[in-house]
């Protein structure tokens, strides 16, 4: 007995507890029958039960004259008991009723052979019997260690998948991945789990082969059934569905195990194994007991019959995001592809599969626009049903990849006169791409169509939409700004300084609170299937827009399962000014991963981490990440944000051109909305800061006086935006108001700008002529910039050799304050001394101080021996 087998026999549920009592029993006769599956591990116990009887003095026979009737210790040893015939069961019956010596037997179950049962019944009432059972999920990691080997979760519970837990099958999978590298484990089991099926098949009784054909079908395995199927005495089948759920290869779910169904049809023949199955169908369907999942591997074994087909077609609207897989069944059973097209594409799109979407359904719209006397039309023209549902998945796919402007073009084609009852995610559509009337228009016909659960929450997000782009009167907000100079607010043209009168908030709040309410219903799950983003994200992206986030983690929360949750969680970080939150949530995104829309978030969030940090090396990143994207997307309301970081991280790389077409883009759209405040206000920041970053005044004043009339609205946003954009302007111009630009700051940093608010704190710093002024202006931003500021975090490296004592640098948090290690590290990044105090909100002056005292201390002669005795000290090793 080898040392892993002896260790192994520890996954065996009662295997020591045999051993033992055969250790101490004192002469005394035992019985033992041991009962499993193949492969469970039956010989493996009785190899060692024969090992430690013979270290005892007794004599293991296999033959049952021996064992009776010799002379000393003896024990009767019988393995596979169930291959017994009757005559030899009962003679093996009163060895174990004798009682003269013991008997230790194994044998697979097979609960209709009589004298099995009845063998079984007098090992019960004389010994024990031990059940040996698969291994379980839990079961495949300690098996493994017991064994000396060691795998990943993952390819752990891969193997109970392939298996079932079968030890032998397990013991297979567990030697190749151990014998090869972890990226191949997966593909390791699976291959040496096809062999060890193709094995066992090999070894199979023929008859039994098409026993197996039905598992496979996981029709289960009835012995009426089969003897009609298979066409054999019921007696007969009863013997083969015990070997069948004796072996190794069918579950208790009485299903083949995947891995050998290859094999098994490899051994049978197409022809045998396809008849087999074909005249279970015929049976089922005879008696009407046909079953979803049975109907569908029936079909992708290559069963056709047009019944089948017409089966798995009514089924598929039932199975929910199984429905692709359905309708790719029917097809393969027979069904008219054409004739199945549209919902076939709508399943493709709901399950993610958008290239099928498209193949499926744009010929539909080919042949709705072709001539009916075409000689190469490819089918009869779509109803109007079929048309609209075409139409929906076309552009729900344009607007998910970003490309919201096809979108619109597919439901302008279609117009509202065919559009149906799915007016609502046309006018959606409509309304994010800049199509107000004809979006009106799609509304009109709503009066048409009753709010049904599968409409009504499509419908909420429609009207939501509207509301934000669309004025009408509204409750007067007054917003409580300081005093107002006319000269000023002419020099960064804002010629008024009338209080601002509210025209929209009521409604965009209106509009926020719906969608909330929207993404918080149960309402039918593929109401927002055909939509570029939820209704949480919209309402998300409309908060963030109107400098809420707060409001946009409200939209968010309950929405974990939504698939753009982390990446419109990292933007209603950032923009919170939490910046540490959202570069965690963002380490944990897979953004090559991501469709199209999401994309575009997701650089866009990454890039304003990067700028809103100052790494120069993370924003070329970022940017290099980003770039090839914008060729692939379109501008819509949805995606003015990522836009706008873009924008900037473009212009701060001097490589505007590459965005230039969606920034003209997202001027036009709003410019056709007539600048919506809820979208439009945050887009004109940024135009603001792109024209404050090129130095170009003249493009600043477009931005400002639509902010500026926003504001005279009565717009809060706006008028926060319009005042900070008036202050930097005057910065510019060398005028800085203290008091004025620390109330433009607080302002900015309550609705979210923290970092611009630091930022337009630090500039007038710079430029503001009293010293104490200045000093207030740095405190603030400082003040300001702590709260949303990244965490700085040791990069993990591998200890250098300790030098001597007498040679051992001073640690550094001995040496240095916490202000000088921070200046210590950008020194070490090789940044300016103005750089590095824009970095950390203190002037170029105070950063040479310290930078002098740094020297002083550490006692170094010259930059070169500062530089390397930094480093010595551990510095130049953080995540800046």
């Amino acid at each position: 007995m080898t040392n892993n087998t002896a260790i192994a026999l520890e996954s065996l549920p009662g295997a020591r507890e045999v051993l033992r009592e055969l250790e101490f029993a004192n002469g005394e006769p035992l019985v033992h029958l041991i009962r499993g599956r193949s492969g469970t591990g039956k010989s493996t116990l009785l190899s060692a039960i024969r090992a430690r009887l013979r270290a005892h003095g007794v004599t293991a026979c296999e033959d049952m004259e021996a064992a009776l009737n010799g002379s000393g210790p003896r024990a009767l040893i019988v393995d596979d008991v169930h291959t017994l015939d009757a005559p030899e069961l009962d003679k093996l019956c009163a060895a174990v009723e004798s009682g003269s010596c013991t008997v230790v037997m194994a044998t697979r179950p097979h609960p209709h052979d009589q004298a099995l049962r009845t063998l079984t019944d007098a090992t019960a009432r004389r010994g024990r019997v031990l059940e040996l059972r698969a291994l379980g999920v839990a079961d495949i990691a300690p098996f493994a260690r017991e064994l000396g080997m060691m795998v990943p979760r993952a390819v752990a519970a891969h193997i109970h998948r392939q298996t079932a837990g079968i030890h032998s099958g397990v013991v297979a999978a567990l030697t190749a991945a151990a014998a090869t590298r972890l990226d191949g484990g997966i593909a390791a089991v699976e291959a040496a789990v096809t062999e060890w099926a193709r094995t066992l098949l090999n070894h199979t009784d023929p008859r039994l082969l098409e026993v197996l054909a039905v598992a496979a079908t996981g029709a289960g395995l009835d012995s009426d059934e089969l003897s009609e199927v298979l066409g054999v005495d019921r007696d007969v089948v009863v013997t083969l569905i015990d070997d069948a759920r004796a072996g190794a290869l069918v579950t208790d779910a009485d299903l083949l195990l995947e891995p050998a169904v290859a094999p098994l049809r490899t051994l049978l023949g197409d022809r045998r194994y396809l008849s087999v199955q074909r005249r279970l169908l015929q049976t089922r369907l005879d008696t009407g007991l046909l079953r979803d999942h049975t109907a569908l591997l029936l079909a992708e074994s290559g069963v056709q019959d047009p019944r089948l087909a017409e089966f798995l077609c009514a089924h598929a609207e039932k199975v929910g995001a199984d429905a692709l897989r359905y309708y790719r069944a029917a097809a393969a059973a027979g069904a008219d592809p054409e004739a199945i097209a549209v919902r076939w594409a709508d399943a493709a799109a709901r399950a993610g599969d958008s290239d099928t979407a498209l193949r499926l359904a744009e010929p539909v719209l080919a042949r709705a626009c072709a001539p009916e006397n075409a000689t190469d039309a490819t089918g009869p023209a779509p109803t109007p049903t079929d048309l609209a549902l075409a139409v929906r998945t076309c552009a729900g796919v344009w607007a998910r990849r970003s490309l919201m402007n096809r979108a619109a073009q597919l439901y302008s084609w279609l117009g509202a006169h065919r559009v149906g009852a799915d007016w609502a995610n046309g006018a959606t559509v409509l309304y994010l791409s800049g199509e107000p009337e004809q979006a009106a228009a799609f509304a009109a016909s709503a009066v048409h169509w009753p709010p049904t659960e599968t409409t009504v929450r499509s419908a909420t997000i429609a009207g939501a939409l509207a509301r934000t782009v669309t004025t009408g009167p509204v409750a007067e907000v007054q917003l409580p700004l300081p005093p107002v100079n006319r000269q000023e607010w002419s020099l960064a043209g804002f010629d008024s300084d009338a209080p601002p009168r509210n025209a929209g908030g009521e409604r965009t709040r209106s509009a926020v609170a719906a969608l909330i309410q929207a993404a918080r219903s149960n309402g039918a799950a593929g109401a927002e299937r055909s939509l570029p983003c939820s209704s949480a994200a919209i309402a998300t992206l409309l908060c963030l827009s109107m400098g809420e986030p707060r409001r946009a983690a409200d939209a968010l929360r309950g929405c974990a399962k939504d698939p753009q949750a982390p990446v419109l969680s990292a933007w209603v970080s950032m923009l919170g000014g939490d910046e540490q939150a959202a570069a965690t949530t963002m380490s944990q995104v897979d953004v090559a991963e991501l469709p199209p829309r999401d994309r575009l978030l997701a650089h866009g969030v990454l890039a304003g981490l990067a700028r809103r940090g100052g790494d120069d090396a993370a924003l070329a990143l970022a940017w290099e990440s980003a770039y090839p994207l914008l060729d692939e997307v379109g501008p819509d309301l949805l995606a003015l944000l990522p836009i706008g970081e873009l924008w900037l991280t473009a212009i701060r790389l001097r490589d505007e051109g590459r965005v230039l077409s969606l920034v003209d883009g997202a001027r036009e759209l709003l410019g056709r909305l007539s600048d919506p405040p809820a979208w439009a206000n945050a887009f004109h920041w940024y135009a603001i800061q792109a024209a404050i970053a090129k130095g170009s005044p003249d493009e600043l004043l477009p931005p400002a006086h639509r902010l500026k009339e926003a504001a005279a609205a009565g717009d809060p946003h706006a008028a926060v935006l319009a005042d900070a954009g008036r202050n930097w302007v005057l910065m510019l111009r060398g005028q800085v108001d203290p008091d004025r630009v620390t109330a433009a700051a607080v302002r900015l940093a309550d609705i979210g700008l923290r970092w611009d608010a630091a930022k337009l704190a630090s500039e007038a710093a710079l430029v503001v002529g009293d010293s104490a002024a200045a000093t207030t202006l740095l405190k603030l931003a400082r003040t300001i910039r702590a709260q949303a500021r990244p965490q700085v975090r040791p990069v993990v490296r591998p200890e250098p050799a300790a030098p001597p004592p007498e040679q051992r640098v001073a640690p550094a948090n001995d040496v240095l304050s916490e202000r000088e290690r921070e200046v210590a590290e950008l020194v070490l990044l090789g940044l300016t001394y103005r750089e590095i105090g824009a970095r950390l909100y203190i002037s170029a002056k105070t950063v040479e101080h310290h930078v002098a005292r740094i020297r002083r201390r550490i006692g170094a002669g010259s930059r070169s021996e500062l530089l390397s005795m930094l480093r010595a000290m551990g510095h130049g090793s953080l995540l800046v």
